[in-house]
């Protein structure tokens, strides 16, 4: 029964990884390449003045396709001030 409890309490730190929270910016690739694959992936991308949400789709979709697990959802969110990628992060390039 003690083995059976001590493994229950174990798996899911086995299976979840880490979460990696990256913000655009010029040491997020650097960052990127810190997540290792299974880790929960959240890439924030803040708007300064004019930059609307037709600017900041496409840089979240090339970090998606470019990081996230296409086995799992990715979600991208968008805001007033910042856009946010939430996804399973495996590095495809």
């Amino acid at each position: 029964m003690n083995k059976l409890l001590l493994l229950l309490l174990l798996i899911p730190n086995m299976v979840i990884g880490k979460t990696c929270f990256i913000h655009n910016g010029k040491n997020a690739y650097s960052a990127l390449q810190a997540c290792n694959d299974g880790d929960q992936l959240h890439f924030y991308l803040t708007k300064f003045g004019s930059k609307s949400n037709d600017e900041s789709k496409p840089t979240l979709v090339e970090i998606k396709n470019s990081y996230c697990d296409v086995g799992f959802e990715a979600n991208i969110e968008e805001e007033d001030f910042k856009s946010t990628l939430t996804c399973t992060f495996k590095n495809n390039l």
